[in-house]
Formats: structure tokens, C-alpha cells, sequence
């Protein structure tokens, strides 16, 4: 037996009902087995969800009833910690729902030695198709016997779905057990099943991790305690003297391509970064890792790169987002290695200085069990800053070598004014009875990034709650630190009275403590609209030229409709389209449509649709019916605010000017105030560029021999 397969026999275990014991080999006691699964750190198991669904409802309620037993027959008390989908009371039908995963929690069992974990694979993309799988099965001897499984196959795909395992018949009882990369040593996905009448498998790839940081907050802690458990292993493994996973990686990779060690972010790299990173406060959102990502591509590639990507959750995330960087592009005459590394190097200086700056190299506080399985570093940004000098003497490009140096000593600390993205969400006009809805990332350059959509939409009364989800999850990647992404609602006209300024990203839980996420987007963001009707219909010359002046920095306010105040809405003459069009496109090329009463219905709904066609690419009013009293106030106020803002970003732009009145004003204790009228405030803001599409097709990560 290698050392590579004894260390997977020790790591794959029996998962199954917590009873007397097991002895399948001797006819004893034993639970009822369920399947397969292994361990990924002490403590920590990772298997399949219908595996422990098998428990029904002792499992799901969280109870200790899964019995974990090792290759030397000890048998361990473990409980759920979490699992996508969440296991029902009954066990449902196959093939069950994506992703499949569950993690079991095994506390310490004082006399009863844990075995150490597997190696995940931090790779987005599969780097050989040549796999083992492993687990345990009943069905090879019969009776009360189940056996060790090891069979070999090829894996395809699995990035964004399903792995299919060829050539591979893999027995019932698997499920659960890892695949493991033959020529990486590294498990890249967890047996699913055999697909009926075929001599394939399907397995999860590890890449599916991932959705425990979309599904919840819960969720997304256990997937990180359980990462930081790992990479502590891996890294206290690697610094003993014992047989280690990042040794032996090491020493795959040399016989793979002997230069990879030399210049390449090798398996001794990431044992010890990611051990580092493990012991950092988590990043404050998935944009500040984005935005590092970003930084350090751009300073080694010197040109700006795409990134389609999931949202990341941790400093090891950013890491694995830079292997793409191995494509085999010319880059003034470095190899696609010694450009990862200088990334990879660049990339860990950068979130040193952030996590020093910000005032955040308190180490976080460790659970008992971490307590017991190792030692805290007294000075974990230290440590991190160590390794990157050490790393840094290495890089050949002397350029990135001194940028190194100069993030860490802070001259060159990574620039973070803004949020990484502002978030885009798209509605569509009405299409039987449901509106179609995407949500996408638009950065600083214009460049749009689609991050989830319902093409089958629902119906109006349903969007807030149908997008909740996705817009947490764009706003996660949008926001950095302090700065935090607008949001601009691209709505057909029938919608613009819809209070999406009101909408929540995050609904409070009864008597859960106040939080900031669960405010009204409005409150804490800016919110604007943008005009989907014009952006279909193609260019308009009037529109580009009214921008043109209003980025000068002067807005004139200039009534939607001809009402006066006097006579109150809808009480003048009714204009017609052509009239409008004239009074509308005769006003100021600095000039913003204002109006005090609702634009989705009447004549406000044709003037203002008269106004996009005018090029208007700015108007003011506010959501409240035609019955009321305050028009003279409202023109007075929204003039005074158009001349006191400026058409830019910032804390003086239009924008935070509209959002901070309206917050000064929402709610009844505003009533009676002489600006009670800027409650219900709504802007358009709806330049006629902004929203640039790729220039090509996405670059999607390779697989590398």
C-alpha cells in the first residue's frame, strides 16, 4: 500500500446509525450502515446529504446519533452540523437535489485518536481527469460485511455541474466518498451514485462548496470553520516531520513538470499561506477579496482581466481565483508560472496591509475544539507579512518584487475608494402575468457581469421576495469595506412607481437584534432608476447632448407637467404628446423633469414618457397620489436640491443628496415639516453610458495535463 492510499484508507470512513459498536469482519454488534464519507480536518467530516438523510428526523433536529467509524474500528459520535438540500424527515426519492453535501461535526473522544484530513482542491477548474474513488461498500462479500472501496475512472466536467465519472462501476454504499485527483493528491469532488444502466458515476465536485456560503449565514460559518480547521491541519502536518498531503503534492508536481517547483505557487505555498490566512479576521465582504484579486492581476498582466466568478468568502478564495493566470499567454517573457506566483505573492501583500489598516489583526476568537488542536500565533499578520518577503525574493520580475515591498511597507497600499461593483437588476416588462428579472455587477469601466436571473419571472407583487437572494449576493460582492455598492433599477416605465427604494435585501428575523442588512435598500444606499424602454429602443442623439450638460454640474428643474400648483394635478388642459414634446425639448439642455405626484399612470405617465424620448437623463418625483396639498413646496424643494447637487458620485452628488433628504423625512414622526414632501422621493439617474458589454467571450478557466 502506498503512502498516498494509506493515508486515504485512514481518512475514509462508515457512516451510518450510532448503536453498540461495528465489527462487520466478526459478525458483532454493529448500526445500520448509511455510507461513505471522510475526513477533511479533525473533527470535521464531509459526505453526502442523503447519506445522513438516512437518519430522517434524530439527524435533521441535530442530535449525536451518527455513528463515525474509522479504518481501526473505532466508532465516533458525530451530529449534523449542516447540509445542502437540508435532509427531510423522509428520505427522498433519488437523484437528490444539488449540491448533496453535509458536513458531520465529530467532537474529541478522549482515548479515541482522530485521523488527520484529505486535501481539498482549491482549483475552480479540473486539472486531470484521471481519478480514484473510494468509500465502502456491503455488496462485495454479502451478509453483515462491508469492505473498502477503491476504483479507479475518469472524471469530466464538474465546474459548474454534475462530475461524471467514466468507466467506473462504483457499488452501492459509496456515496459519500471522495474522488480523489491521481496526479494532484488532492479529493476533487464526493461520490454521488452510479447512473442506472450506464457503467458511469456521478460525483459532486468540491467546487460546490461553495453554495453553503450562498444558502445562509449558519451555513457560511460552518463552511469556514471547517476550512480554517483544514488548512491548520495541512499546515501543522506540513511543519512536523510526519508524512504530509502537502509533501507528497510537492513531490507529484516535480515528476509532473519539474520546473513547476521552481517558479511556480507550489504545494508548500499553499500549505503555508492558506495556514496563515486561516488565522486572519474573515474579509468584510466578497468585493474586498475581489477588488485585491483584481489589483494583483492587473499589476502583474498590466492590463484589466475579466472576473466571472463566484463570490468569494475567504482570503484562500482570492488565491484559487488566480491559478486562471496558468493559460500559457506570452507576458514579456515570463512564464504562466512565474506570473501566478508574482500574483499569488502580490495578492497575500495586499490583504496583509488591509487587514493591518483596518484595524482587524485581532485574531478571531477560536471555538474549544480549535482550542485543543492548535496553537494560536502571537502575531498572525506578522507571520503572514514573513512569508510574503520570503516568498517575494524568488519572484524573477523585479518590478512586482518592489511593488511587494511597497504594499507591505504602505506607500503602496491597495486603492479601495470605491465599491468593487455597483449592482444592476433589470426588470421586464410584463410577459403573461410574470416579469423576467436579472441581477448583474457593473464596475467602475462600465464592464457588466451577469450574477443570477429568472427568465420565467413572477408576478409584480412577488419581485422583492423572488430577488432577495440574488441581490444579497451581488451586494456581497459589490461592497468593500465601507464603501457600499449602489443600486440602480433598470424598470420598464409601467414600473416606475414600484417602491424599490423600500425593497430589503435581507428580511429581520422576529426578536432578532437590529441589524443594518435588513434596512430598506434607500436607507443605506443610493437607489435610482434607469430607463429599460430607452435602452432597448437604441440611440438618441438628445440624449448623449443633455448628459453632456448636465455633467458640467448645473440641473434646472422644470415641471414633468404643465399643472400649476394652484389648479392641482390634472386639472389644466390635457396636453398632447406632440405638445409635450416640444415644451419638454424647448427646456434647458441642463434641465430636469420634475414632478410631485406619481409618473405610472394619467397624463405624468405620457409626459414623462415623453421626456425619455427627449433625452431627459434625469427627472425627480415622488411616489404619492394626486390629492394633496404641498406642490408648491415640493417644486420650491426639488429646485433648491437640483441647484444645490452636483450630477457626480460622492457625498455632494445627486444621488446621497436625494437619499439623504428622503431619510430625514421618511416615516409619520416627519409629518408637518416643511420637507416632509422629499419623503418619498424617487430620482432617475440614467446616463446614456455606463454599461459596457464584454468585448468577447468569457475566458473560462483551462485544464491543465
Amino acid at each position: 500500500m502506498s503512502a498516498v492510499e494509506s493515508a486515504v484508507r485512514s481518512a475514509v470512513v462508515r457512516i451510518g446509525a450510532l448503536r453498540d459498536g461495528y465489527d462487520g469482519e466478526d459478525g458483532g454488534p454493529r448500526g445500520e450502515f448509511w455510507g461513505s464519507g471522510f475526513f477533511v480536518a479533525p473533527g470535521w467530516v464531509l459526505t453526502s446529504a442523503h447519506v445522513v438523510a438516512k437518519g430522517r428526523g434524530a439527524v435533521w433536529r441535530g442530535e449525536r446519533v451518527i455513528g463515525v467509524t474509522t479504518e481501526r474500528g473505532d466508532t465516533l459520535a458525530g451530529e449534523l452540523a449542516c447540509a445542502l438540500p437540508r435532509p427531510s424527515a423522509e428520505e427522498s426519492a433519488a437523484p437528490w437535489e444539488e449540491p448533496d453535501l453535509a458536513f458531520v461535526r465529530v467532537p474529541e473522544t478522549s482515548g479515541v485518536p482522530q485521523p488527520g484530513g484529505l486535501w481539498l482542491s482549491d482549483r475552480s477548474a479540473l486539472g486531470s481527469p484521471h481519478v480514484e474513488m473510494y468509500g465502502f461498500s456491503p455488496l462485495l462479500r454479502g451478509g453483515s460485511a462491508v469492505d473498502f472501496v477503491q476504483v479507479s475512472g475518469r472524471a469530466s466536467a464538474g465546474a459548474g455541474g454534475p462530475m461524471m465519472l467514466e468507466d467506473a462501476y462504483l457499488p452501492a454504499g459509496c456515496s459519500g466518498g471522495p474522488v480523489v485527483d491521481r496526479e494532484r493528491g488532492s479529493v476533487i469532488g464526493v461520490n454521488k451514485g452510479r447512473v442506472r444502466e450506464s457503467p458511469a458515476a456521478r460525483a459532486t465536485p468540491v467546487t460546490a462548496l461553495r453554495r453553503f456560503s450562498e444558502a445562509g449565514a449558519h451555513e457560511r460559518e460552518v463552511l469556514q470553520e471547517v476550512l480554517r480547521a483544514h488548512d491548520r491541519h495541512h499546515l501543522r502536518r506540513f511543519l512536523g516531520f510526519d508524512w504530509s498531503w502537502p509533501r507528497e503534492q510537492y513531490d507529484l508536481e516535480k515528476r509532473r513538470d519539474p520546473g513547476a517547483y521552481v517558479s511556480g505557487f507550489h504545494a508548500h505555498d499553499r500549505a503555508e499561506l492558506f495556514g496563515r490566512f486561516a488565522e486572519l479576521p474573515a474579509p468584510a465582504s466578497s468585493g474586498e477579496v475581489l477588488e485585491l484579486v483584481r489589483e494583483a492581476l492587473h499589476g502583474v498582466l498590466r492590463e484589466a482581466h475579466r472576473l466571472h466568478v463566484h463570490a468569494p468568502r475567504n482570503w484562500r478564495d482570492g488565491v484559487g481565483l488566480l491559478y486562471d493566470l496558468h493559460d500559457g499567454r506570452p507576458a514579456g517573457g515570463e512564464s504562466s508560472r512565474d506570473r501566478e506566483r508574482a500574483a499569488v505573492v502580490l495578492y497575500a501583500a495586499m490583504v496583509c496591509r488591509t487587514v493591518a489598516v483596518r484595524g482587524r489583526a485581532v485574531p478571531r476568537p477560536r471555538t474549544p475544539e480549535e482550542e485543543r488542536t492548535a496553537a494560536q500565533p502571537a502575531d498572525p499578520v506578522g507571520e503572514l507579512e514573513t512569508w510574503v518577503r520570503g516568498a517575494a525574493v524568488n519572484l524573477p520580475n523585479g518590478i512586482i518584487r518592489e511593488r511587494v515591498g511597497d504594499v507591505l511597507a504602505g506607500t503602496d497600499a491597495p486603492a479601495q475608494g470605491t465599491a468593487y461593483a455597483d449592482v444592476l437588476v433589470e426588470i421586464d416588462p410584463d410577459l403573461y402575468g410574470t416579469h423576467p428579472w436579472r441581477i448583474k455587477l457593473v464596475q467602475e469601466d462600465g464592464q457588466v457581469t451577469p450574477v443570477r436571473q429568472s427568465e420565467t419571472g413572477v408576478p409584480r407583487h412577488e419581485l422583492e421576495r423572488d430577488i432577495r437572494a440574488a441581490l444579497t449576493h451581488a451586494l456581497d460582492k459589490g461592497d468593500i469595506g465601507e464603501h457600499l455598492a449602489a443600486v440602480d433599477f433598470m424598470l420598464p416605465r409601467a414600473l416606475f412607481d414600484e417602491p424599490v427604494e423600500m425593497w430589503r435585501a435581507q428580511e429581520a428575523a422576529p426578536g432578532e437584534p437590529f441589524s443594518p442588512h435588513t434596512l430598506p435598500l434607500g436607507y443605506r444606499r443610493t437607489v435610482a432608476l434607469r430607463d429599460r424602454d430607452r435602452w432597448m429602443g437604441g440611440h438618441i442623439s438628445e440624449w448623449h447632448k443633455r448628459w453632456g450638460a448636465i455633467r458640467q454640474g448645473r440641473m434646472e428643474a422644470v415641471p414633468l407637467v404643465p399643472d400649476t400648483a394652484e389648479e392641482g394635478h390634472g386639472q389644466g388642459p390635457p396636453e398632447s404628446g406632440e405638445a409635450a414634446y416640444t415644451r419638454l425639448g424647448l427646456g434647458a439642455p441642463h434641465a430636469v423633469a420634475v414632478h410631485c405626484a406619481r409618473t405610472g399612470s394619467g397624463g405624468a405617465a405620457v409626459a414623462m414618457s415623453v421626456a425619455m424620448g427627449a433625452g431627459y437623463p434625469v427627472a425627480l418625483w415622488r411616489r404619492c397620489d394626486e390629492q394633496h396639498g404641498d406642490c408648491a413646496q415640493f417644486h420650491e424643494g426639488a429646485a433648491e436640491l437640483l441647484r444645490a447637487a452636483r450630477p457626480v458620485a460622492g457625498p455632494d452628488g445627486l444621488r446621497a443628496k436625494v437619499r439623504e433628504l428622503r431619510n430625514r423625512n421618511a416615516g409619520a414622526q416627519a409629518a408637518g415639516s416643511a420637507t416632509a414632501w422629499a419623503g418619498q422621493l424617487v430620482l432617475l439617474y440614467d446616463p446614456p453610458q455606463g454599461l459596457r458589454r464584454a468585448d468577447g467571450p468569457l475566458r473560462e478557466p483551462v485544464q491543465r495535463s
